[in-house]
């Protein structure tokens, strides 16, 4: 299937049998980018008329690079409206359109410039609902917006420490590149979470990056 409007009809079907549930559709890779960075298209429309308007609950799954690329911005807009539930996966995400438990459009690649998208139904969507359950289970939620832009005080330990988080260091080497104690480095990781209002390492990294704190000296 390749053409934009047949993906829409084939969608459209999928809904018809398909109670409203706040976790009934889930967008993932670049059916979600679609979803953001294209409003005007057909898909994007579609999503807004016979998802959302709709009442069925849409979830979007984004990889940390699709979150840099889209801005956390528009992403906490999106899910502080009630417009959709936004989680973030630290592992690759597959381009998929799903349906409850029936339906699944995979994006399988390009040719000849135009999409390449697969149908699966029923039975053949128990392997792809398990696998998208687990990436949804893992991903870390991405916050509505709301919370101040301002970026948080810190000092230069701290952004030390920051940092020494996202190069995904374990604890005891980066305190020793710290020259502190593990426990020392942990009490900062601790204050560093509760000052970005997150609960996660991960949480952190994506909350920063987006603050922009990691290119402070």
């Amino acid at each position: 299937m390749t053409d934009p409007t047949a993906v829409c009809e084939e969608l459209k079907r999928g809904l018809a049998d398909l109670p409203h549930t706040r976790s009934g559709v889930l967008l993932a890779g670049r059916f979600a980018v679609e979803t953001v960075t294209y409003p005007a298209s057909d898909f994007s429309r579609f999503v807004r008329t016979e998802i959302i308007e709709q009442g069925h609950g849409l979830r979007l799954l984004l990889t940390r690079a699709d979150t840099m690329e889209l801005g956390g911005r528009s992403l906490r807009c999106l899910a502080g409206n009630g417009h959709a539930f936004v989680r973030v996966s630290s592992a690759p995400v597959p381009h998929l359109a799903f349906l409850g438990t029936e339906l699944a459009l995979v994006h399988a690649g390009a040719r000849d410039g135009h999409p390449q998208i697969l149908v699966a139904r029923r039975e053949a969507t128990a392997a792809l609902h398990q696998y998208q359950q687990v990436l949804w289970g893992h991903a870390a939620e991405l916050a509505p917006a709301g919370r101040p832009a301002r970026s948080p005080q810190m000092d230069q330990i701290q952004l030390g420490v920051l940092r020494m988080l996202g190069s995904g260091m374990k604890d005891d080497t980066a305190a020793r590149q710290m020259n502190m104690s593990v426990r020392t480095y942990r009490r900062h990781v601790a204050a560093i979470l509760k000052t970005l209002d997150v609960n996660t390492r991960f949480e952190a990294g994506l909350r920063s990056a987006e603050l922009g704190l990691l290119s402070l000296n």
